[in-house]
This record gives C-alpha cells, sequence and structure tokens, in this order.
C-alpha cells in the first residue's frame, strides 16, 4: 500500500490520538502525564511505532527544524532594534518562566508567577484546575527535574513599537512527574509517580516589554504550529 506523506501523517496523527489523547488533569495547563506509555506494554508498542513510522517521524523533525531555524534568523534581526527578541534572550527568560510555573503548580498558587504569565492564564488555570481541585480534595503533584529542549515553532510579530503583542510558540520538552493524589489517603487518582520526559508547546506573549504565557497544549500539536506560516512584516520574512 503506498501512502502519501500527507496521508502517512494523518495515519500518524491518528496512532498519536489513539494512544496518548486522554482526559487533561493535573500538571501546568492541566495536562496529566500520560501513564500508558510508562507500563511495560506501552513501552514496547511504543518502540514498534517508532520503528514503523521512523521515516515520518524523522520528516516531522525536519520539519521542526527547518522552522526553528527560520525564526532564529528572524529573531537576529528583530534584536537589532530590541534586544528582547534575541534568541539567546528568549531561550534565558523561557527556562526561568518554565521553572517558575512548575514551582507555582507544584505550590498550588499561581499568584506566584503573576509577572511570568497573563491574567487570562492566571485566573482560568487558578479557577479551572488549582481551586476546583482544592475542592474535591485532590492535590496536584508537579515536579519538574530538567528542561531538556526549547524550540520556536511559530513567531506572529507586531508591527506596533517595540513590537508590542507579538507572539511566539515553543516546542519544549521537560523530564517531570505530573500526578493527582487523594489528599486524605494519599493514593494517586490520575497518572502515574515518576519521572518521565513530557512534550508540550507553550505559547506566550510580549506584553509591556515582558514575555507572558499565554497557554500550554500538548505536544501532539507541534507538528501542525510548526506548519503555519509565520506572520511578521515583509522586510523580515526569510525561508529557512
Amino acid at each position: 500500500m503506498n501512502l502519501s506523506k500527507k496521508e502517512w501523517l494523518v495515519v500518524l496523527t491518528l496512532i498519536i490520538i489513539c494512544f496518548t489523547i486522554d482526559p487533561v488533569y493535573a500538571g501546568p495547563g492541566g495536562a496529566v502525564a500520560k501513564a500508558f506509555f510508562r507500563t511495560w506494554w506501552g513501552k514496547l508498542i511504543l518502540i514498534l511505532l517508532t520503528v514503523i513510522f521512523l521515516p515520518l517521524i524523522v520528516y516531522m523533525r525536519l520539519i521542526e527544524y527547518r522552522k526553528a531555524r527560520e525564526i532564529k534568523k528572524i529573531l537576529s534581526q528583530l534584536s537589532k532594534e530590541n534586544k528582547a527578541f534575541h534568541w539567546l534572550q528568549l531561550h534565558k527568560e523561557f527556562n526561568n518562566t518554565i521553572r517558575r510555573v512548575y514551582q507555582a503548580w507544584q505550590e498550588e498558587d499561581l499568584s506566584q508567577v503573576k509577572q511570568y504569565v497573563n491574567h487570562w492564564y492566571w485566573q482560568n488555570q487558578q479557577e479551572v484546575f488549582l481551586d476546583r481541585w482544592k475542592k474535591e480534595n485532590l492535590q496536584n503533584i508537579s515536579r519538574l527535574k530538567d528542561i531538556t529542549k526549547i524550540r520556536p515553532l511559530y513567531l506572529e510579530i507586531s508591527e506596533e513599537p517595540d513590537f508590542e503583542n507579538s507572539r511566539i510558540a515553543i516546542a519544549i520538552t521537560v523530564v517531570a512527574e505530573d500526578y493527582l493524589i487523594d489528599r486524605d489517603t494519599q493514593k494517586v487518582v490520575e497518572g502515574k509517580k515518576g519521572y518521565d520526559e513530557l512534550d508540550y508547546v507553550w505559547f506566550l506573549e510580549y506584553t509591556e516589554g515582558k514575555w507572558l504565557l499565554d497557554d500550554i497544549q500538548e505536544g501532539g500539536m507541534a507538528i501542525e504550529v510548526a506548519k503555519m506560516p509565520n506572520e511578521v512584516p515583509e522586510y523580515l520574512s526569510i525561508k529557512a
């Protein structure tokens, strides 16, 4: 059976959905670490899927790599006008934001990171997830061990002064554990104990001279975000 690249992409996406998309409950963004692929059978199936779809996986990684290179070139130009857009500076800031957000989730108090997230994210995540879990007598365990990847996927540059209200999407990979426990029994009710490598897509907006976290989505969105064309002024349009 000969399938086109698009058809293979659809097949792989369906497989990812079947095995990895579960209801979301814990961790930054309200997503719980998936427990299935951390079981013996889950790891075996993941290895088999990786072998079968290796060419397509490489193709998808290449798309992300080329997009990241394109964005970094644009940021290099922008940094001549605003140093806050230099990729090394952004990488340092995003690394700090990720660590602080995980710490705030662990302590169940997002007011600690008001200066790193926008009002929508802070209010939505605090009320919709953290406060609700407390009422349900659940405790969120969200521990970050390491950040292994921060890669730009999408860039949207505003033509306002200092590029105010510009947006960026980044793919991140962290070594962390996310799960929910019953406060009384201390038993795990969702997720699984133990550190694992987790992928996410973070969206940030440049507001009043600061990059603020706006949203967090599952890592499976990375390829779709990377395929979106950057929205930048014409003089900054660069092809990788």
